[in-house]
């Protein structure tokens, strides 16, 4: 997606953190799962009334179910054998889940968090989707990792998000902005809430210019 459609002056924070680039789409920041526990991973889901996929080396690689997936997410690849590969070549950022049963996403949420809940952020970053990712991984990490590139104090970033995988990044940061749609759980980790994102940006500009006076 941002090396077709975005093209910004600055960098991206890309799957959760896994990945950052430069401007130049050069990437400098890697920090994807362990081949180890993406089998591990891989080999306790079950369920008839889902779908597991990987991030691959930028690609979706799902075991089906391609009409759950959001119009951002429809170029994919669609292949249950990738599943049984013996090595991934730490090439994987992010796993998850999807289905349009939500009682079945919170049993196997469950399910994770029981599994794997001291190595293991499991939580559902949207109605259908059920994100799976090493707790060293995060958006929040990213910005800092960013910030330490730039020289630049955690305080002079603005963050703004809808979903529980925002959280790490609106709490505790001065200027989060959560979405008035948002779960509770997600706005209560923000100082700020808004509209939308073109209404976050303008509440920035304001309290930028009530600080500088």
């Amino acid at each position: 997606m941002i090396k077709e459609k975005v093209n910004l002056n600055g960098y991206y924070i890309c799957q959760n953190g896994a990945f950052v680039y430069d401007k130049d789409k050069n990437i400098i920041l890697k920090e994807v799962i362990d081949d180890k526990l993406v089998k591990k991973v891989i080999s306790r889901f079950e369920s008839d009334d889902s779908y597991i996929y990987v991030i691959y080396n930028g690609d979706i690689v799902i075991s089906g179910g391609e009409d759950i997936l959001d119009r951002y997410d429809r170029d994919c690849i669609i292949d249950s054998n990738f599943f049984g590969k013996e090595c991934f070549d730490n090439l994987v950022g992010n796993i998850g889940i999807i289905s349009k049963n939500t009682e079945e996403l919170r049993r196997m949420e469950l399910y994770y968090k029981s599994e794997f809940y001291d190595i293991l952020d499991v939580y559902l970053s949207g109605p259908r989707v059920l994100s799976i990712s090493p707790k060293h991984i995060s958006k929040r990490s990213a910005i800092k990792h960013v910030c330490g590139l730039l020289n630049t104090d955690l305080d002079e970033i603005a963050t703004i998000g809808d979903s529980p995988n925002d959280i790490c990044m609106l709490d505790g940061f001065k200027y989060s902005f959560a979405m008035d749609t948002s779960k509770d759980e997600v706005k209560k980790c923000a100082n700020y809430t808004a509209k939308s994102v073109k209404d976050a940006i303008k509440e920035i500009e304001k309290i930028n210019n009530i600080e500088n006076i």
